[in-house]
């Protein structure tokens, strides 16, 4: 049974010096802090939002997916995962979609996700904290001693041997000196911010029935027809099961008109809040009005907490993953992961149909996890280092996941070992992961 003092135990403290630091809890950071933890190493995890599980959390029930391998175990972190969420019943979670894009995956009850991680960090014996944004840096000859977060009643620091980043955004590293770049190369735009929503009295079969009907996106085209009548579209609608009767997650490709958005920047971060709070009810009046089939009655149940990013910053690494390797499918002899399902550019016009462009499986190297010039630091999930395009093949929660536990294990091990993760012995991350179960 909880109690004040025993929640209070696990709070990450400022007068530890802990082996590894993971800032950022979405799936690559709970992917890294469980396994540094399970490896025996003291750590903690930083969130910046009020909440853990990052776009998993904030996007309702739009699919975690990979978190299988054709159905089966991608290793002890991701089964670590799956089954305390199974464990707790069937509302927790249910099986995902099966297409090309998405896939070996889980549709997951947000609030059920947040209990899930808790439980999870405690179980393993690592501290957390939430509403702790990584905010500056304390630098040592070019390494990490303590991570900065203002908070609301002071400064607070966070000392550690290592420390991982899986921010998203790349706040750490950016404030420690890592060289960063943002967006497509050749104009420097950026996938599309989303505003999940779910809804409830929805007549849910009705519904998938017209999308088969109909198709996909002519399904589409008759709620964004609803912008002929003054109301704000999404570029594009996707709508997932729940696991509750009658409710259904809504992910969508933003505001049509909202332009570039850097979520790194506070004032666009709140066009893509405002403007997606404005899609959201105004959804509701088009397919009312419009009597789109299975929607006809639906309310508006809830909108996300906060806008799910696809794409801001991205390290500068000691090799950078691009999409020309995932088409090859490139083996690199520092493989530490590999990622599975297609291209997803979350609606962005490449210019040419990516969707079956990447070799599902293909190898994912270690040395994407390293950022240059600060010896201490790896780097995890959406922020590591790629091409842009490179970011957008198999970027599935589930692969990011498995980025995370491939950082963890090397923190962990660097930190157990007294050295620097770049000088690790790849051999021995790599055996430590098979013994995991992972698939390399």
């Amino acid at each position: 049974m909880l109690d004040k003092n025993g929640i209070l135990q696990h709070i990450a403290k400022t007068d530890t010096t802990y082996d590894v630091l993971v800032a950022g809890a979405g799936p690559a950071g709970i992917g890294a802090a469980l396994a540094a933890a399970s490896a025996g190493a003291r750590t903690a995890v930083l969130e910046a939002r009020g909440f853990f599980g990052g776009v998993a959390a904030v996007s309702h029930w739009m699919p975690m997916n990979r978190l299988l391998l054709r159905g089966q175990s991608r290793g002890d972190i991701h089964n670590l995962f799956i089954s305390k969420l199974r464990s707790l019943g069937p509302d927790a979670c249910r099986e995902g979609k099966t297409s090309w894009v998405d896939g070996d995956g889980l549709h997951i009850h947000p609030e059920y996700l947040r209990l899930a991680v808790y439980e999870l960090f405690e179980e393993t014996g690592c501290d957390y904290r939430i509403g702790t944004p990584v905010t500056g840096t304390q630098m040592e000859n070019g390494r990490i001693v303590r991570a900065v977060s203002a908070a609301k009643d002071e400064t607070a620091s966070f000392a550690a041997k290592v420390f991982v980043d899986t921010t998203g955004d790349g706040d750490l590293s950016y404030h420690a000196g890592v060289p960063t770049v943002t967006g497509r190369e050749t104009d420097g735009e950026l996938m599309s911010v989303t505003m999940s929503f779910a809804l409830c009295d929805v007549d849910v079969e009705r519904l998938y029935k017209a999308i088969d009907e109909y198709g996909n996106e002519e399904f589409q085209d008759l709620i964004r027809a609803g912008e002929e009548d003054g109301y704000h579209v999404a570029a594009w609608y996707s709508f997932d099961r729940s696991t509750l009767p009658g409710i259904v997650s809504v992910n969508n490709g933003g505001w049509k008109r909202a332009g570039r958005i850097d979520a790194t920047r506070p004032e666009e971060l709140a066009v893509a809040d405002r403007s997606g709070v404005q899609v959201a009810a105004d959804f509701i009046k088009i397919v009312h009005e419009r009597q789109v089939p299975g929607l006809e009655h639906c309310r508006l149940l809830r909108i996300g907490a906060a806008p799910g990013i696809r794409e801001t910053r991205r390290i500068v690494g000691e090799y950078v993953m691009t999409l020309e390797d995932a088409i090859a499918g490139t083996e690199f002899p520092d493989v530490v992961a590999r990622r599975y399902g297609a291209v997803d550019p979350g609606g962005l016009n490449e210019g040419r149909d990516l969707r079956t462009a990447m070799k599902s499986g293909h190898a994912f190297p270690y040395r994407s996890l390293l950022p240059l010039q600060v010896d201490n630091l790896l780097v995890a999930g959406r922020c590591a280092s790629y091409t842009h395009l490179g970011l957008t093949a198999g970027k599935s929660m589930g692969n990011m996941m498995a980025l995370g536990h491939a950082a963890g294990v090397a923190a962990a091990m660097a930190a157990r070992s007294g050295v620097n993760p770049r000088d690790l012995p790849v051999t021995d991350i790599q055996k430590s992961l098979r013994e995991a179960g992972v698939e390399l």
